[in-house]
């Protein structure tokens, strides 16, 4: 017997992304990843009506739901404040609701609004008034469930990890051509690639500093497609993936994806800076100190080597990180938490 958990969003909002975990929790349930879960429907909130909580607690009563899912932390409000439903809100970061810096290496990071507009402030605080009413708060990080504990101590708060779709990465159920890079490739040089646009989280000046201290010889036969500074399609970049010797991650991860998995669900090795939230998913061998420019170098130095080695062509996909990355973040792993979750919160 399926149990019925009935979704929920709130269109009248600005996008931040958060809400890209709506569209894969319903793909999930959809397609029958929540082991003993189906969706009874979803709650779109257009600001008709005289109260959200109210609506959506009728919706789900009218749908028969054993649970109200309110799939974006940015949608909290929603919550009602008096339901014999339970309810659950994911969350992703909790950086606009307690701003903070952080060291990142050889730069300081911020993270969240330190000086919200009006709005934005009545939002975040509503958001968090709901979050407290909430019967389980999801949490997609170590990080973000030891600030959740500690913000919201009324609600269960407990680690369900966002996903990545590995199948879209995977090189053996769904290869890209090496021509798909296209204008990107220099075909006879060692295929390298970052993520990343020009906000210091990313850390693009340390990487400069990385490449400068490779031998002019070497740094020659280097091709580094900047992924974000350069505007690659999500094709482009999946065989950017599948063909590179590496993918260099210096900065922060605290978006919605991560990049780190996905390259590595492309059967790509990865370094990675020791910084949130990588030290949670990522193995050992993948991760270097985030200021040490030298180790980075010599790990180039490695790969390049290697390469020589090799008859300069690219490398063979690494199955097990492919499996790794599936086994860590893909969607069947992502279903199973959220059935244990949602049977948690039924308790």
């Amino acid at each position: 017997m399926f149990r019925r958990v009935m979704l929920a969003v709130d269109q009248t909002l600005p996008s931040f992304g958060h809400e890209l975990n709506h569209f894969v929790i319903e793909e999930l349930l959809d397609k029958a990843k929540v082991p003993g879960w189906t969706k009874a429907g979803v709650f779109s909130w257009k600001g008709r009506g005289r109260n959200a909580g109210k609506e959506l607690e009728k919706a789900a009563s009218e749908a028969n739901a054993d649970l109200i899912h309110i799939t974006s932390q940015e949608h909290g409000h929603l919550a009602p404040r008096k339901t014999s439903t339970p309810v659950v809100i994911s969350i992703h970061d909790l950086f606009d609701h307690r701003p903070r810096s952080m060291e990142a290496g050889d730069t300081v990071v911020t993270l969240g609004a330190r000086k919200p507009s009006q709005s934005r402030a009545k939002q975040i605080g509503s958001s968090s008034s709901g979050m407290s009413r909430a019967n389980l708060i999801l949490c997609s990080s170590n990080k973000t469930l030891e600030d959740s504990r500690t913000m919201f101590p009324s609600s269960r708060s407990i680690l369900v990890r966002d996903s990545i779709d590995a199948d879209f990465w995977d090189p053996a159920r769904n290869p890209r051509s090496r021509e798909t890079i296209g204008r990107f490739d220099e075909p006879d040089k060692l295929l390298l690639v970052s993520v990343g646009g020009e906000d210091k989280r990313w850390r693009n000046q340390f990487l400069d500093r990385v490449m400068q201290l490779l031998p002019k010889g070497l740094s020659d036969e280097i091709n580094l497609v900047r992924i974000g500074t350069e505007r690659l399609d999500d094709e482009e970049i999946a065989a950017a993936y599948q063909h590179a010797e590496a993918m260099l991650y210096p900065g922060v991860s605290v978006g919605f994806r991560c990049p780190p998995l996905e390259a590595m669900a492309a059967g790509c090795p990865v370094l990675a800076s020791n910084l949130p939230n990588h030290a949670e998913i990522l193995r050992d061998e993948n991760i270097l100190h985030p200021s040490d420019a030298d180790a980075w170098a010599s790990a180039l130095v490695s790969i390049h080597n290697d390469w020589r080695r090799a008859g300069r062509v690219s490398r063979l996909n690494d199955e097990k990180l492919a499996l790794f990355a599936r086994s860590t973040m893909g969607r069947d792993s992502h279903g199973n938490s959220l059935s244990e979750a949602y049977g948690l919160a039924l308790q």
